[in-house]
């Protein structure tokens, strides 16, 4: 805001009834962490991947990718006081995405948080249980990855 009311009153200096455009100096875009955790490596290269080609205006994205929910809840990460996109696979081995997603939605810093669940569990059960904990959205594998895609640019999208 303060941007747009500076470049108002310099076209005003220009002359009135002109239409001016800037360029914004430097960046100005918010830092965002994106954080990736499943268990499966496979599922892990294809949507690294695709989050590193997302351009989404208006957000640096900052990606890690975990094999496993501790190591995602023990970092540093997840407690800091970032707006945070965290796509979480429901079935881990050693802490179910569910317990994961409710450790995240009860830490101080829920609100920062958005979550998308991408899991092979398919049931009209396991997807209204995940959405009651405070998933933003929920995608049963398999995927497409173009539709993953869609579904992630939305859920960005809707943080600026």
């Amino acid at each position: 805001m303060e941007e747009a009311d500076t470049s108002l009153y310099e076209a005003k200096r220009s002359g009135r009834g002109r239409v001016e455009s800037i360029q914004l100096a430097g960046n100005n875009k918010k830092s965002l962490n994106v954080s990736f955790i499943d268990d499966d490596f496979i599922i892990r290269t294809i949507l690294t991947k695709a989050l590193h080609s997302l351009q989404i205006p208006h957000f640096d994205l900052n990606i890690a990718v975990y094999e496993d929910g501790p190591s995602f809840l023990k970092s540093n990460r997840a407690k800091e006081d970032v707006g945070h996109f965290l796509i979480l696979d429901g079935v881990m081995p050693i802490l179910d995405g569910i317990e994961v997603l409710k450790n995240v939605k009860h830490s101080s810093n829920a609100k920062l948080f958005t979550v998308l669940m991408l899991t092979g569990r398919k049931s009209t059960d396991d997807m209204a249980n995940a959405l009651k904990h405070g998933a933003d959205d929920y995608v049963a594998k398999p995927f497409s990855i173009s539709e993953l895609q869609a579904r992630i640019e939305r859920l960005l999208t809707k943080l600026i």
